[in-house]
């Protein structure tokens, strides 16, 4: 009897879409045509997965299989193609340069044998922005390398790669581009689609609050940090973060405050601010249980 969707994955039929995508996701790593060159039984099992994904991934039509299981059947739906709708390992498109497969190195649609791999590093904006970059292709001996733009999907990370074609006919040639390293960002920390920014303010700012402004990968923002915040406490500014080339979920810039004195204090604020300390509880520093 063939497996149920949940059997092919994996996972419990109470399983989140978390569980879900991450089953898929290892599932998918280990069975994709590109791993395993010329085994038939693993293109059968990569199309399986996406079946499987393809349907437990989609709210509705999850419910729908989840009936046609509870009566007794098989649940049994169309199959999806590999790299078909709603799979995160799909092949994404970006104008003029053809298909990619995200962290496979898998070739795309159009076909020909690997003759090029290039290497790069890039700019923390470069990768979560995209970027076209021009890069040189050697060529056969005696003849001039080969100027190539390549456009460098948004969201891409650090230790990803990707083929694309580039050209057509008979100067079609495919390209696997690997992402050796990305540059720190003097401002912003990247956790997976997610950015997080420290934001300094002023101890007034701390204690009464004020509205300031902050950079995003857009531009500025502006964000209100209430009378009384605490050093150290996050504020999210939603859709605000990084779309990953994979799944475009946009994720959240988070803000943390941390409020920094001036580089120089006046002798004469010296007393205002000891009179400050009295009004600090005994045990504000580590509360007592």
């Amino acid at each position: 009897m063939a497996k149920n969707f949940y059997d092919r994955l994996g996972v419990s039929r109470k399983a989140t879409p978390e569980e879900i995508k991450k089953a898929y996701r290892k599932l998918a790593r280990q069975y994709h045509p590109d791993v395993n060159p010329n085994n038939k039984e693993a293109e059968l099992r990569f199309k399986e997965i996406n079946e499987a994904y393809e349907t437990l991934s989609d709210e509705a039509k999850r419910a729908e299989y989840d009936e046609g299981l509870a009566g007794g059947g098989t649940g049994q739906r169309r199959t999806a193609s590999s790299g078909g709708e709603g799979s995160p390992f799909g092949d994404f498109s970006q104008e003029g340069t053809g298909d990619f497969w995200d962290l496979f190195g898998g070739m795309g649609r159009g076909g020909g044998s690997m003759v090029s791999e290039v290497h790069l590093t890039l700019t923390f904006r470069e990768a979560v922005l995209g970027v076209d970059k021009s890069v040189l292709l050697s060529e056969a001996s005696g003849k001039k390398p080969e100027s190539v733009i390549l456009r460098i999907p948004a969201g891409i990370e650090e230790g990803m790669a990707f083929t694309v074609q580039a050209g057509s006919g008979t100067r079609s040639r495919i390209i696997r581009v690997v992402i050796d390293e990305v540059l720190p960002d003097p401002l912003f920390r990247r956790q997976g689609p997610d950015l997080l920014l420290d934001c300094p303010v002023k101890l007034s700012e701390l204690l009464y609050g004020a509205t300031v402004t902050v950079p995003t990968l857009e531009g500025e923002a502006r964000l209100k940090i209430p009378p009384g915040t605490k050093a150290g406490q996050t504020f999210r500014l939603k859709g605000k973060g990084v779309a990953p080339p994979v799944d475009h979920q946009r994720g959240h810039l988070y803000v943390k405050i941390l409020p920094v004195l001036p580089p120089q204090v006046p002798a004469s604020l010296e007393s205002c601010i000891r009179e400050l300390d009295s009004h600090y509880p005994p045990d504000f520093r580590w509360k007592s249980r």
